[in-house]
């Protein structure tokens, strides 16, 4: 849908739920894992805190200089590597990739876009985890796992 058909439809009610929802101390997850470029600006103004499910078609390091701490922008590694034929380098590969074009970023924390933790072949999450400890032991000696 276009940016002011959401606006239209969507922005004031997703307002107040997440007003109602910070009130009562909540942290505010949102789901998309789709373009939503053209909305982020609005989705940091409502209170969105997680964007999770950002795809790699979307500017990921543009819109993080845009919302900067306000919201923290989860995935970016591409779902297209969540099958039964994928390898194992083509799953680093990808996972690598998305460390390291937004490992710096403020704001950024890696995951499949669809969701995480979760993979529709679980042989393929082990392999994202891992890859992801082994970036975060390389550039900060720490992991996550």
């Amino acid at each position: 849908m276009s940016p002011s058909t959401w606006r239209d439809l969507f922005k004031e009610p997703y307002r107040k739920l997440y007003s109602y929802l910070h009130e009562n101390g909540v942290i505010v997850m949102h789901h998309g894992d789709s373009f939503m470029e053209p909305i982020v600006e609005d989705m940091a103004e409502i209170g969105v805190d997680i964007w999770q499910g950002v795809l790699p078609t979307n500017n990921i390091q543009a819109i993080s200089e845009k919302v900067g701490d306000r919201m923290l922008l989860m995935g970016g590694i591409d779902s297209v590597i969540d099958r039964a034929d994928a390898s194992e380098e083509e799953i680093r590969r990808e996972t690598r990739r998305a460390c390291e074009e937004y490992g710096g970023l403020k704001g950024y924390w890696p995951g499949i876009t669809y969701g995480g933790p979760g993979t529709i072949y679980p042989e393929v999450e082990k392999i994202i985890i891992d890859e992801i400890d082994k970036y975060n032991m390389e550039k900060y000696g720490v992991a996550i796992s």
